[in-house]
């Protein structure tokens, strides 16, 4: 049996706190600027496209470009896990759907995706981030209605 020492509950309340700054920051006052704050000078993004900057740079590219299209409502935390220098969090996200995304012109429907991230820390700061999200699903939460009328459904006949 392993057990939680005052030192690990510790260190995951403030894995917990940084991540929650670095999301406050740039998901709902678009303050950039944490990001050199709360990331290592040499983060990895394992969760970032191809065509995206690496690196921190990347991160601030593909948050401005989320900025544009979808309105933070709310981050919820389902469960957080940390083991040693690894903080595991199951998120729920709460958007609202005010520019173009993914062809898509502003709805202004809210909607959420399910996702997780995973965070490797060092020093206190991030050193690197693996996330996995429900993104494929947006077009069909955003569609003019249910069923084949759009979204990803669209794409193929019945």
């Amino acid at each position: 049996m392993t057990r939680i020492t005052a030192a690990d509950s510790g260190r995951k309340s403030a894995y917990e706190e940084t991540v929650r700054k670095f999301r406050g920051a740039v998901l709902f006052t678009h303050d950039f600027s944490a990001i050199s704050e709360v990331l290592t000078p040499d983060f990895v993004d394992h969760f970032a496209p191809p065509w995206d900057p690496p690196g921190r740079e990347g991160v601030a590219h593909r948050f401005g470009q989320a900025a544009e299209a979808l309105t933070t409502r709310r981050v919820e935390v389902l469960t957080s896990v940390c083991e040693g220098d690894i903080l595991a969090q199951a998120i729920l996200l709460h958007f609202e759907h005010t520019g173009a995304f993914m062809g898509l012109p502003p709805t202004g429907r809210a909607f959420a995706i399910g996702g997780s991230n995973t965070f490797r820390f060092r020093d206190g700061r991030i050193a690197e981030h693996w996330g996995v999200f429900d993104v494929a699903k947006i077009p069909d939460l955003l569609a003019p209605g249910p069923g084949r009328e759009g979204g990803w459904a669209s794409m193929w006949p019945a």
